[in-house]
């Protein structure tokens, strides 16, 4: 599966349904540019979730409504139901145990 990049107005429909990943970043964020092949790499390993990334400059509703005030900040979802929240960087192991 690729990381797919989405916009605040496509956010609600692509996180409604099913097990999705979302990475919320900015392209000013040295830690997210480093975040980004990580998080290519457990996407193409683990199947049974739909990939996203969110610019938060362009996202300012999403930001806001999920409390996000510091990027790198990764959403994974269920069905609609937030059900973790990563902050800061983290290794391949560390985002596909959190996904098990």
């Amino acid at each position: 599966m690729e990381v797919i990049e989405i916009n605040e107005k496509e956010f609600e429909e692509k996180t409604k349904k099913g097990k999705v990943f979302v990475d919320c970043f900015a392209t000013w964020c040295g830690p997210c540019k480093m975040l980004s092949p990580v998080i290519d790499e457990v996407a193409k390993e683990v199947e049974d979730y739909n990939f996203y990334k969110l610019d938060v400059d362009d996202a300012q509703e999403v930001a806001e409504k999920y409390g996000i005030m510091s990027i790198p900040t990764m959403l994974i979802f269920d069905d609609g139901k937030l059900k973790e929240t990563l902050v800061g960087f983290r290794t391949k192991d560390e985002i596909k145990e959190v996904l098990k």
